[in-house]
């Protein structure tokens, strides 16, 4: 009994290798979407900021008990031009208030957990253009993707772990400002995020030390060679 082997005469048929062509626009894709995402980073970073603070205080999303109320929809158009709008009813579980006498502390607070959180991003963005830039030249078990992948994991993981700190210390002025809670910290949605970042962080943990370990093996192995 014969077993077939796949590919022709029995060996496994190996990926072709890229073109410099091919190469030279992988390249350019990298760069060119690693600057379109730090663009949009910074975009909305920009637009945060000035939603939050504007020239009457600092804007903020009031959780409050369910209420319902009707209101005017937004106006919609269509091929025959504005259609009005109707009214709509429904419930609604936060407010959007302006604080007028937030403490400068935790005013600096809240704009040091936007700022932070950009750059953590953009860190994130720098250190994932850089992995890519290495492995499409081929520099798979190097130190440099080792560090870049190093930097990634503490962008997410410190980054933005004191963007949250800071943006809670900021909190913690608008409930002392308005005398309620500021945040809803019980929801789902909060744990969620903190199991995916949770999980984000030791998975790329762990991946480090698996390549590490396999720059190692390749030196020791080409010291033998």
């Amino acid at each position: 009994m014969t077993t077939q082997q796949p590919g022709a005469g029995g060996i496994e048929r190996l990926p072709r290798e890229s073109g410099p062509t091919k190469m030279r626009l992988d390249a350019f894709a990298v760069l060119a979407f690693g600057i379109m995402a730090a663009i949009g980073i910074i975009t909305l970073a920009v637009q945060k900021f000035a939603a939050t603070f504007t020239p009457h205080g600092v804007v903020w999303q009031l959780p409050i008990e369910p209420q319902t109320s009707t209101a005017t929809g937004l106006q919609l158009y269509n091929a025959e031009g504005p259609v009005e709008a109707a009214q709509v009813t429904g419930s609604f579980t936060s407010v959007e208030v302006t604080v007028t006498n937030l403490n400068t502390v935790s005013a600096v607070c809240l704009g040091a957990g936007i700022v932070l959180a950009a750059l953590a991003f953009l860190i994130v963005v720098g250190a994932t253009a850089r992995i890519a830039w290495l492995f499409q030249r081929g520099r798979f078990f190097t130190l440099a993707t080792s560090h870049a992948l190093r930097t990634l994991n503490w962008s997410l993981g410190i980054g933005l772990l004191c963007a949250y700190a800071g943006w809670n210390l900021g909190a913690n002025g608008i409930e002392a400002a308005l005398n309620v809670r500021a945040l809803n910290s019980v929801s789902g949605e909060w744990w969620s995020w903190y199991v995916i970042m949770l999980f984000a962080v030791t998975s790329f943990g762990l991946i480090d030390i698996a390549l590490r370990r396999a720059i190692r093996v390749q030196h020791d192995a080409e010291g033998l060679i």
